[in-house]
Order: C-alpha cells, then sequence, then structure tokens
C-alpha cells in the first residue's frame, strides 16, 4: 500500500543564483560601504551617441556609483561601462539598437543637484606608463585583451 502525499505541496528546490544577480549583489555590498564612509555619490545616466536631428535625445538613469573622490568619476564609469551598457539595456530595451554608441552622463546624486545638468562623461586617456605596460604584456602575451601579439 502507498501512502499519499496528502494536500501539502513539496518544498521547491533552490534554483542556483544567477551569475549577473552575484555580481550586481557584490557591488551594491560594495557601493554601501563607501556610502557609509561618506564617499561622494553620483547618479549614472546613458543616451545614444546619434542624436536624431528633432527628435529628443533623453537622458535615462541606469545606476548609481560611489567613488573615492570626484574628480575619478569619469575613470570609474568607464570601468563599469560593460555592467552600465547591461544595466541601460535590461531597464530600456529600445537602446539595444544603439548599444555600442552609448554616451554615458553623470550628477552629484545630493537633493542640492539635482537642478545642475547632466554632465557627459569623458573616457580618460592611458597615460604613458599605461601605454608602456601594455605593451610589455603584449610581448609576454599577457595583454588584457587575450590575444598575444607575438607572431
Amino acid at each position: 500500500m502507498s501512502q499519499s502525499k496528502g494536500f501539502s505541496k513539496s518544498k521547491p528546490t533552490k534554483t542556483p543564483p544567477n551569475p549577473n544577480a552575484v555580481k550586481r549583489k557584490q557591488a551594491a555590498k560594495r557601493y554601501d560601504e563607501l556610502q557609509s564612509k561618506g564617499m561622494p555619490e553620483f547618479n549614472i545616466f546613458a543616451r545614444s551617441g546619434k542624436a536624431t536631428p528633432g527628435k529628443p535625445n533623453p537622458w535615462l538613469p541606469v545606476g548609481s556609483l560611489a567613488v573615492g573622490r570626484s574628480s575619478a568619476i569619469h575613470q570609474a564609469i568607464f570601468q563599469n561601462e560593460e555592467e552600465l551598457k547591461k544595466a541601460a539595456l535590461r531597464l530600456f530595451p529600445r537602446l539595444s539598437k544603439v548599444k555600442d554608441d552609448l554616451e554615458f552622463g553623470f550628477r552629484l546624486k545630493d537633493k542640492d543637484y539635482q537642478d545642475e545638468p547632466i554632465q557627459l562623461a569623458i573616457r580618460p586617456k592611458p597615460s604613458p606608463i599605461q601605454v608602456w605596460m601594455e605593451k610589455i604584456r603584449g610581448w609576454l602575451g599577457l595583454s588584457a585583451k587575450g590575444v598575444s601579439k607575438k607572431a
């Protein structure tokens, strides 16, 4: 004689967490740590880099960043560019048409600065030392792009 399960539902099995969700959770933890230390916080925005004449090209909010000092915001944006693009596409699927041509902007998160215009983020140029180190990595086959330049 077999036993019936009754009316109670069986316990659902837990699905493993999405790797991107784990990354976002870790980033949120780092953000909270910087925020608690009083570091500057910025709202980050994205828009199409190709403005169509006669059509508005609004800035769309895609996230927040906290940095050690205000002058480091440009570098922080482009260090996190891939994650910011993913966030922009997740929040605004229409940007998928221009995902390779997104512009990023920022504004201080404090309520006092909400009337300020959004500033366009400018990709920092690598220093001569960074260029030199990248050449050495390339010679050694340790290029950041994962491609050896050896012939």
